[in-house]
């Protein structure tokens, strides 16, 4: 008899493991193999979906029909929907929705469009089969900051709530929400494919996976402590891959410049283990050059080209994924954040939110073929002009070289929530910037008296020529910086408009009601004055100087807390050593109403 050799062996070994894994009912995927999903996939082994039978989506500003032909956009600035014919380049309609659409999506049939409305938390229904007389149905979503949205085959809505951290299921065929799945902080893109729903998170960088027969997160992943600006999530289906355009944030770094405050990254996350790919991670500045906030991808899978709308430096980077280096960067209008292949992958969409436009891009020699105005703006110029300042790096007054936008640490005026340790007066955490014409003067040293001051933040941080003549700056708290530019002007107005959302709060009546009178006996309103909560002034409170009593509105999208975020939670500035420490004195419980309280403000 032959003796068996060690490959005999090896194979009796994995038959084996195979019969075994049938008797229990497991699945089993191997090496080098993507498993076909036929059934709802057994939790908690999970086999990707089979690339010939499934296709994916992914969260957009822009959605194409089957029929290559009907394409929808998004316009957050006007409040509507274009309708365009893809192939002949054309508006068709531009339909009113929701408030501060930021997302859109098509049914399977290509008759109703599907858009995520921020302002006011509903979703649009838009039935596009007349777009001259289209049907719009509004459903309101109970939740807050809606942002993404993904359509399912079987007309299945998924919509992330930014600031409530849920995924709410809307069954598209009777109108009405389904159900409700917690997620961590911040959920905005999400890319559908089969029995799984990926959604990125955009301040921590993170990624979980929704399984959506149990609906519910079964994990979630880091990309890196210091990823961020993380909406855009693009699937490779058949290597099983997810790109990510990101920012990388150093605020570590002591001695902070234009040039080494963020950088713009596109990660790669092999889904068939949930693990990043570190080695595969595109580092646009050097890939390219120096671009501002990759936002969106499009990939085109045969040719392995990836492209990476850069919503902050108005351009497109095309990146050979088989040599890891441009291929052309493309300029385009103001802030592009939907980016779309064709389905023969001939032609690239782009659309540039803030300049309300869609450029068509060739992509056999990456010219642009040309370029549509799609939405009638009917908002106040200087509010368009405003916007694009805000969030631009491309304009060499506010920013060298593309690095660094006002919007890489204040997008839609949230904070980002790090504490910048490279700053000339000390450790700085991120402020939310609502409200601000009630609560000069700024910043945490209480040093800028106008929003005009922004000027001195462009200069010494942005690296920007500025937006006034040198010869007139002023230092803090000297003569005014207000009326001597009218772009700067405008960017002030714009900042003193920016508003925050209402609390999503669902706190028992009680319990708010304790957490009143804890605050009030404690004395905490001597400070934090009236409807505003600050009396804008300056305190110490033994947290290492003198510093700009914070306002308390919208605590709950602002952790952490105090001007070096020593206090990662509220419950944390009740602990530390200071004169906010109340556990010493005060019942654990009534700080935990206190909390609850605080957290429903404003």
């Amino acid at each position: 008899m032959r003796a068996f050799k060690p490959r005999h062996h090896l194979y009796l070994f994995s038959l084996g493991i195979m019969l075994l894994a049938l008797d229990f009912g497991l699945s089993l995927v191997l090496p080098g193999t993507v498993a076909a999903q036929t059934e709802p996939t057994p939790f908690p082994l999970y086999a990707l979906p089979d690339p010939r039978l499934t296709t994916t989506t992914s969260t957009n500003t822009l959605a194409l029909g089957r029929d290559n032909r009907t394409l929808v956009a998004a316009n957050l600035l006007n409040n509507s929907i274009s309708v365009i014919s893809a192939t002949q380049g054309q508006l068709v309609a531009e339909i009113p929705v929701g408030a501060d659409p930021r997302s859109i999506a098509l049914t399977a049939d290509g008759t109703r469009a599907v858009t995520a409305n921020r302002g006011d938390g509903t979703l649009s229904i838009v039935n596009i089969t007349d777009p001259a007389n289209p049907q719009v149905n509004t459903i309101q979503l109970g939740g807050s900051l809606p942002y993404g949205v993904v359509v399912a085959d079987d007309d299945t809505a998924y919509v992330s709530l930014q600031g409530s951290a849920e995924i709410v299921v809307v069954d598209l065929v009777s109108n009405t929400l389904r159900e409700r799945i917690p997620v961590p902080a911040f959920p905005s893109g999400m890319a559908l494919w089969g029995d799984f729903l990926y959604v990125t998170h955009f301040w921590s960088g993170e990624i979980s996976l929704v399984y959506l027969p149990q609906s519910q997160v079964v994990t979630t992943v880091s990309t890196g402590l210091d990823t961020g600006l993380s909406q855009g999530i693009e699937i490779d289906i058949t290597r099983g891959l997810a790109y990510l355009p990101q920012t990388r944030s150093n605020a570590e770094n002591a001695a902070l410049t234009f040039d080494t405050t963020v950088f713009p990254i596109v990660n790669v996350l092999d889904l068939r283990g949930l693990r990043l790919q570190r080695a595969s991670r595109v580092t646009l500045d050097t890939a390219d050059r120096p671009v501002n906030m990759p936002f969106a991808v499009a990939l085109d899978r045969f040719r392995q080209w990836l492209f990476v709308a850069n919503a902050g430096s108005n351009d497109i980077s095309v990146i050979d994924l088989n040599t890891g280096a441009a291929r052309a960067n493309i300029p385009v209008r103001s802030n592009p954040r939907g980016i779309l292949l064709n389905r023969d992958n001939s032609r690239l969409f782009v659309h540039s939110v803030l300049d309300s436009t869609l450029t068509i891009i060739e992509t056999r020699n990456l010219t642009i073929e040309d370029e549509l105005t799609i939405s009638d703006a009917n908002i106040p110029v200087d509010t368009i002009i405003a916007s694009q300042l805000f969030y631009s790096a491309a304009d060499p007054r506010l920013s060298a070289q593309n690095w660094l936008s006002c919007a890489n640490c204040h997008f839609d005026g949230m904070s980002d929530g790090r504490v910048w340790q490279g700053f000339t007066d000390g450790p700085r955490n991120t402020p939310v910037l609502y409200n601000l014409l009630e609560t000069a003067p700024y910043n945490w040293s209480g040093n800028w008296d106008e929003l005009a001051d922004a000027e001195l933040k462009v200069r010494l941080l942005q690296g920007g020529t500025g937006l006034i003549d040198a010869s007139s700056i002023s230092p803090a708290l000297g003569d005014p910086h207000g009326g001597l530019s009218l772009d700067l002007d405008v960017l002030a107005s714009y900042l003193s408009t920016l508003d925050g959302p209402p609390t999503p709060s669902t706190a028992d009546a009680d319990q708010i009601a304790r957490g009143q009178e804890v605050f009030e006996a404690q004395g905490c309103a001597e400070c934090h004055v009236g409807s505003v909560g600050t009396n804008l002034q300056a305190q110490d409170v033994g947290t290492g100087g003198t510093f700009d009593t914070p306002s308390l509105r919208w605590l709950w999208l602002s952790a952490p807390y105090f001007h070096d975020g020593s206090a990662p939670t509220l419950r944390d500035v009740f602990m530390l050593f200071g004169a906010h420490q109340l556990i010493q004195t005060v019942p654990s419980e009534d700080i935990d109403a206190l909390v609850v309280y605080l957290q429903t403000l404003p």
